[in-house]
């Protein structure tokens, strides 16, 4: 073995037939010190993380298909998720948000993956909520933008964090993460029944309520908007949270405050679960004031941010109350919430997959007509796989089966051209065509990413239209096959107590069937509900 030219060389003499095995262990020296490694036994690491990780292995559904690339594209995402865990006492399955960069708590994005990756297993989001329920804010600290009930946004432990030249060791400066906890509580409530955890959980609701209703909307216009107090904080505390993210139809940045369109979605998806989760755990008089609440709110919203012109919904409202009115991709967010009334989402799925917002591969987080465009931006252009898997479910959940179709093709097909169909965390928005055969990426992207691998488990939800009802024993499905997915067969899916196998087949005319063994649990064929009011506005 030597060192030469700035390299190792070592000489390894490999017998016919036979094998040889080198052992490299690097020792580090600092001042004169020397590191001692651990013993080279390579049986795999152990503690906390890695035991969290079996758990989900264990755990995880398994999803076989004639695709190949639907097949291969689920088994590297559970795989990934498996290896995610942050092995944090409070919650050990909680994953980070990615790797290399964001080895580190997100409160919404631990979240996030948890509640799209729940057709995969349940346990993963239980230890989110109880790992989110320790980081509540509990003070007025503007360094660190927290607040008594606000959630933490990000926790790092890096130097610059831990000499306390930044505020992020533990930062509060995000607005989505209180109305997610309430919205993943009560699909946690819908998928597993389990009100011990949810009732153990409901301090934090009630901090994440207060919160919203004390500090979320300062002008009390009836909408949530967001500000940053700390000097080193982030401007904006949306989804889309990098610094020129938010920015008018002219390409300029709107200033604080902010009304963004997608917080409006959170908040009244929240106040529709809340009223779940506390009408089942005692309080159904809270629960009916909470969805009057709601109601109030949708009604205000598309008043307030709709674009007839445009048939979508405004970016947000800006600091003077007005639209700004960038077309961009919080309206497949505001799909899955609910927010948007029936008669106009077929519209809002239309512009979703228009020219300009779809790639061929995914959709933009702003359009490619917008002169603030910019396809290797972080919002302003790029492609999020996590936004697939959202938008996917508001489509199908008003039956615009076309537009899944198309938004979940390309997404496979983009999977299928990286190492073992990996998802990375942002692709950029360049077009699907003969000049741009590959997707391109982010030049920061973190891979594997939790919230890209959960994004596939959601497509798959999405295609099945598969609604849990464990309080009910009951699953509710409408499966929507394309073309080219012929076949789907998912083995161990948990709804409460029961675990179910799924094979769903595309029959000719693109009509589908669908078997269930296992458990004994309802699995009911029912079409989603706002998808004949689509067709009949359609026609």
């Amino acid at each position: 073995m030597r060192y030469v030219d700035g390299a190792l060389a070592v000489e390894v003499t490999v017998p016919p037939g036979g094998s040889s095995r080198v052992d490299l262990v690097v020792e580090p020296v600092f001042d004169g010190e020397r590191l001692v490694a651990p013993p080279p036994t390579f049986t795999g690491p152990t503690g906390a993380a890695t035991a969290a990780g079996a758990r989900l292995v264990r755990e995880f559904t398994r999803l076989s298909s004639s695709n190949f690339d639907v097949t291969a594209a689920w088994r590297c995402a559970v795989d990934d998720l498996t290896v995610l865990p942050l092995g944090e006492p409070a919650g050990p399955t909680a994953p980070m948000a990615g790797l290399p960069i964001y080895q580190e708590i997100f409160g919404r994005d631990t979240m996030t993956a948890s509640w799209q990756a729940l057709l995969a297993g349940p346990t993963m989001l239980a230890d989110s909520l109880r790992l989110n329920a320790q980081h509540v804010g509990r003070r007025v600290d503007d360094r660190r933008d927290e607040e008594p009930g606000k959630p933490l946004h990000e926790a790092r432990l890096g130097p610059v964090s831990v000499l306390g030249l930044d505020p992020f060791t533990h930062y509060h400066g995000d607005w989505s993460t209180a109305p997610d906890f309430l919205v993943f509580l009560g699909q946690y409530l819908a998928w597993t029944g389990d009100l011990d955890t949810v009732r153990e959980l409901l301090p934090t609701a009630h901090r994440a309520l207060d919160w919203l209703d004390r500090y979320g909307d300062l002008d009390r216009d009836g909408f949530l908007e967001y500000h940053c107090r700390a000097r080193s904080g982030l401007k904006n505390q949306g989804w889309k949270d990098s610094d020129t993210a938010v920015v008018d139809e002219h390409g300029q940045v709107v200033l604080n405050p902010i009304a963004s369109s997608e917080l409006q979605a959170y908040w009244y998806a929240a106040l529709r679960h809340a009223a779940v989760v506390f009408a089942a755990t005692g309080r159904p008089a809270l629960g009916a004031k909470l969805v009057a609440r709601a109601r109030a709110l949708r009604r205000r919203f598309h008043r307030a941010y709709w674009m007839p012109d445009q048939g979508c919904y405004a970016m947000a409202l800006g600091p003077d109350g007005r639209q700004v009115r960038s077309v961009n991709s919080n309206d497949g967010h505001l799909l899955t919430t609910g927010i948007v009334p029936t008669r106009v989402a077929g519209l809002v799925a239309r512009r979703l997959l228009a020219p300009d917002m779809f790639s061929g591969w995914g959709v933009r987080t702003l359009s490619a007509a917008h002169p603030a465009y910019n396809p290797f931006s972080y919002h302003r252009g790029s492609v999020w796989p996590v936004e697939a898997g959202t938008i996917g479910l508001g489509l199908a959940r008003y039956g615009c089966w076309a537009q899944l179709h198309r938004l979940a093709e390309g997404m496979f097909a983009a999977a299928a051209l990286f190492d073992e169909h990996r998802l990375p965390e942002v692709l950029s928005g360049l077009p699907r065509d003969d000049a741009h055969p590959h997707p391109g990426v982010y030049p920061d992207s973190c891979s594997p990413q939790a919230w890209s691998a959960s994004s596939v488990v959601a497509l798959v939800q999405a295609l099945l239209a598969l609604r849990p009802a464990a309080p009910l024993r009951t699953i509710f499905v409408d499966p929507h096959l394309p073309e080219w997915l012929p076949d789907l067969t998912l083995e161990g899916v948990q709804v409460g107590r029961a675990t179910v196998d799924l094979t769903v087949r595309r029959r000719r005319g693109g009509r589908t069937s669908i078997r269930a063994r296992g458990d004994r649990i309802a699995v009911v064929r029912r079409p989603t509900l706002q998808a004949t009011a689509v067709t009949r506005h359609r026609s």
